[in-house]
């Protein structure tokens, strides 16, 4: 609890911060405001945030490496992320290619939501590839390639960040997937 307060408290006065700032550096920003102790405290932040982090990263990379013990392979992820922040041009990026990375998994997201909990509430069967033994489902592939094209058109064409995408997104692939589902089932017509 003590970790998210403080985490939440940070947020708040880097806002501050950021609004009378003349740089988008964090580390310029906290030593412009209080000095020395303003950029040691943007590394004890960055620390403390990427903690939990790592350690997520950590446990997700085990999956792909099970002979390695937890620990190992928490510090492969923390040398390769610190070895990153070498970068700050690459750093500065990564907010971007998160959003993108996001925007690429959102519409499976809303798919996986309609498929377990509204597909039977419309008279459709779920789990509908894993039943008539499919391999590929085509409401599902179509809904997720028309949303990103969608969305990608949308951030490209139209000027949408790519940060405002992923809740219409997500929305328009559960009603997609439905509708295509309901053709799909129907009559095995895509």
């Amino acid at each position: 609890m003590g970790m998210f307060l403080g985490h939440y408290v940070a947020w708040i006065s880097s806002g501050i911060l950021y609004a009378a700032a003349t740089s988008d550096a964090p580390g310029e920003v906290a030593y412009q405001a209080i000095g020395i102790a303003g950029a040691l405290c943007v590394i004890v932040a960055g620390w403390t945030t990427a903690n939990p982090t790592l350690y997520r990263a950590g446990l997700a990379l085990q999956v792909a490496s099970p002979g390695w013990s937890r620990w190992k392979v928490t510090l492969l992820a923390g040398l390769i992320t610190t070895l990153a922040a070498l970068f700050p041009a690459l750093v500065m990026k990564l907010l971007d290619f998160v959003a993108l990375y996001g925007l690429v998994l959102i519409p499976m997201g809303g798919v996986i939501f309609a498929d377990f909990y509204l597909m039977k509430k419309f008279s459709l069967k779920d789990y509908y590839a894993e039943r008539m033994k499919i391999n590929f489902n085509w409401a599902a592939g179509l809904t997720w390639f028309i949303l990103l094209c969608a969305a990608l058109v949308m951030n490209q064409v139209v000027g949408v960040e790519l940060y405002f995408l992923p809740l219409p997104a997500w929305v328009l692939a559960v009603v997609l997937f439905v509708l295509l589902s309901k053709i799909y089932q129907k009559k095995g017509v895509l």
